[in-house]
C-alpha cells in the first residue's frame, strides 16, 4: 500500500513543486529520504536563506515555491524572511516537520506545540493535519490558498510519523481525486465601474498612476503601460513595492515616491487624479507631518487585497483583478489630448571616479555597464533611491526589492532569482551592513555555481538608520558603524569570484566580466561614501 509520503511527493510533483527550498533538520528526514531524481534540493545554511531564495524564485517564475524547514526553531529561523515574502504576496507552500504525535504530550524535544500559530500573522493559512492520511488533502488546501488572490505563504506542520502511514485504498483513492481538482480565479470587471473610472481619467486635467508589484504578478505590465500612454499620464513607483510595476526607462516614469505622507504630496502637487494600480495606499515609513494627498487632489485605487482597500486612509477602493480593471479601462479611454508630462532628465555618462565614490557615480556606472535584460534585486539602505535615480531597466521583472524592508532578502532572493530565470543575468545591489544579514548566501551561490553578480556598496556604515536619527533628532545612536569588514575575504572564503574595485572604470570592467562568466558568482565591492545628512526626498 502507498505511504502518506509517496503520496505527498506524487501530490507535490503533480502540482509542479519538484523545486525545493530548505535547510533539513531530524524530524525532516522521513519527508526527504530516498529524495526523487526528478527533484531539485537547495541548501540553505540558516532557514532564513532558503526562505528568501524561494521567494526570489516564485516571484520570478510566477508559480508557487515550496520551502522546507525545521520545527520550531528553524520555523523561528524564518520568520524574518517569511514576513517579507507575506508583504511581496509570494505564494510560498512552507512545510515543517514536528515531533512524532505519540510523543508531543510530553513535550519531548523539539516538539513544536502550537505549531499552526508559530507563523501566524505572515502566513494566509496554516494547519497541523488531524490525523496521517489527511497529509496530502491539507497541502492541497494549502496549495489553493496560496495562489488565491492575494497570494501569499502558507504553512503545514508535518508529525514526522506520519511519513510511515500506509492508506488504504479508500484513502489513497480519495487523496487522487483531491490531487487532480482545480481551482480556477476567472477574474473581471464590471463595465460600469470601467467606464466611471475612464470619465474621471478623462477629465482630469494633470492624472498619475502610481504602480506597485502586485502589477508584474498579475501579468498587467504590458497594459499598464499602454493605459498610462493613452491617458498621458506621470507615473511613479509606490514606496516600498517589491518589484517597480512600470519600465523605469520610459519618458512617463518620473521615479520612486519616497515613503513619507508629507513627501508624498510633495512629489504629486500638480496632479488632480492620482490612480493607484496593485499595491496598498501607501506604506509610510518614517513619520513626515503633512497632508495624504495635495490640495484638491482625488484618488482611485484598484487592489486585489481587502485589507488594502479597507485601510487605506484616503480615495476611493475597488477590490478586483487589477489586470482585468486595467484593461476594461483600456477598452474604454480615448487618447487623450492633453500634454505629455515633462519627462525625467536622461542619466549623464559615467564620469571617472576613484573610490570612495558618490552613490551617483558608482550606480550610474553600473546603469551604463549593466546589460538591457539584467534583472536588479536591490537591498542597500541608504542607496535605494539613488539607486533609481541611475539605473533604469525597461523590461518586466527586472527590479526586484523587500516590499517589508526586513533585511536579509536581497542575497538569498539573487540566489533563487537566478534559479527562476537561468537565462538573464542577475544582479544584486547590497550595502555592506544588510548583505551580511544573510551572508551564507554566498555558500549556497558558489556550490550550486549559481552565477549572480552582487555589486556592494561599502561605507562602513548603517547609513539608512543615520538617515533616519537624522529625522527623529536622536542623538549619540551607539551600533550604526560597520568598520573592518572584509567582504571581498569572506566572499571568497565562500567560494565565490571576489574583486574590489577601486574606480569607476573597475566597476564597469568587472561588471560585463561577472554578467559574461555563467559558471560561478561573482562579487564586487566598491568603497562609497558615507551618508551626509537627509535631504527632502531621500535622496
Amino acid at each position: 500500500m502507498p505511504t502518506v509520503r509517496q503520496a505527498t511527493i506524487d501530490l507535490l510533483r503533480h502540482h509542479g513543486l519538484n523545486t525545493w527550498f530548505g535547510n533539513p533538520g531530524s524530524s525532516e528526514l522521513t519527508l526527504l529520504e530516498d529524495f526523487p531524481s526528478d527533484f531539485r534540493y537547495f541548501l540553505g545554511l540558516q532557514e532564513m536563506v532558503p526562505t528568501g531564495m524561494a521567494d526570489g524564485f516564485s516571484q520570478v517564475t510566477g508559480r508557487p515555491a515550496l520551502l522546507l524547514v525545521h520545527t520550531a526553531p528553524g520555523l523561528g529561523n524564518a520568520m524574518g524572511a517569511l514576513y517579507n515574502a507575506h508583504l511581496n504576496k509570494t505564494p510560498l507552500i512552507v512545510m515543517a516537520g514536528n515531533q512524532r504525535r505519540t510523543m508531543q504530550n510530553q513535550k519531548t524535544l523539539l516538539t513544536n506545540e502550537d505549531a499552526t500559530l508559530v507563523p501566524r500573522p505572515f502566513v494566509k493559512w496554516s494547519a497541523e493535519p488531524a490525523i496521517a492520511s489527511e497529509v496530502p488533502a491539507v497541502l492541497t488546501h494549502a496549495i489553493h490558498i496560496a495562489m488565491s488572490p492575494p497570494t501569499g505563504p502558507v504553512f503545514v506542520s508535518l508529525p514526522m510519523d506520519d511519513m510511515a502511514f500506509e492508506l488504504n485504498d479508500a484513502q489513497a483513492s480519495e487523496i487522487e481525486v483531491v490531487r487532480n481538482r482545480k481551482v480556477t480565479h476567472a477574474g473581471g470587471f464590471h463595465k460600469d465601474l470601467a467606464k466611471k473610472i475612464a470619465g474621471r481619467l478623462s477629465a482630469a486635467k494633470s492624472p498619475a498612476f502610481v504602480v506597485h508589484g502586485d502589477l508584474e504578478h498579475a501579468g498587467a505590465w504590458e497594459p499598464v503601460v499602454k493605459l498610462a500612454e493613452r491617458a498621458k499620464a506621470a507615473v511613479w513607483t509606490s514606496p516600498l513595492p517589491g518589484l517597480s510595476g512600470f519600465p523605469e526607462n520610459h519618458s512617463l516614469y518620473q521615479g520612486l515616491l519616497p515613503p513619507g505622507a508629507g513627501w508624498i504630496s510633495e512629489e504629486l502637487k500638480g496632479h488632480d487624479l492620482v490612480v493607484v494600480l496593485g499595491g496598498p495606499v501607501f506604506r509610510y515609513y518614517p513619520y513626515i507631518p503633512g497632508p495624504y494627498l495635495p490640495e484638491g487632489t482625488s484618488l482611485i485605487h484598484i487592489t486585489s487585497d481587502p485589507d488594502e482597500a479597507a485601510r487605506a486612509p484616503v480615495g476611493d477602493a475597488y477590490v478586483a483583478d487589477v489586470r482585468a480593471a486595467v484593461e476594461a479601462l483600456l477598452d474604454e479611454i480615448p487618447e487623450s489630448s492633453r500634454p505629455a508630462p515633462q519627462a525625467r532628465p536622461d542619466v549623464p555618462r559615467p564620469e571617472w571616479a576613484k573610490a570612495p565614490m558618490s552613490a551617483a557615480d558608482l550606480w550610474t556606472a553600473v546603469g551604463h555597464a549593466a546589460p538591457a535584460d539584467a534583472l536588479f534585486i536591490t537591498e542597500a539602505g541608504s542607496n535605494e533611491v539613488p539607486i533609481t535615480s541611475y539605473v533604469r531597466p525597461g523590461a518586466a521583472l527586472s527590479h526586484m526589492s523587500a516590499v517589508g524592508g526586513g533585511l536579509g532578502f536581497g542575497l538569498p532572493a539573487a540566489v533563487g532569482a537566478q534559479l527562476g530565470a537561468p537565462d538573464r543575468p542577475v544582479i544584486a545591489l547590497m550595502g555592506d551592513g544588510s548583505m551580511h544579514y544573510a551572508i551564507t548566501s554566498l555558500w549556497t551561490a558558489a556550490h550550486y555555481k549559481i552565477p549572480l553578480t552582487i555589486v556592494v556598496s561599502s561605507n562602513d556604515e548603517y547609513g539608512v538608520l543615520k538617515q533616519f536619527a537624522d529625522i527623529e533628532n536622536a542623538a549619540a545612536v551607539p551600533g550604526l558603524d560597520l568598520p573592518q569588514l572584509n567582504i571581498v575575504s569572506t566572499a571568497t572564503s565562500y567560494g565565490v569570484d571576489a574583486h574590489e574595485a577601486t574606480d569607476t572604470d573597475q566597476v564597469t570592467k568587472l561588471l560585463g566580466e561577472g554578467v559574461a562568466d555563467r559558471d560561478r558568482p561573482t562579487l564586487i565591492n566598491v568603497r562609497t561614501n558615507k551618508v551626509k545628512k537627509i535631504a527632502p526626498r531621500l535622496t
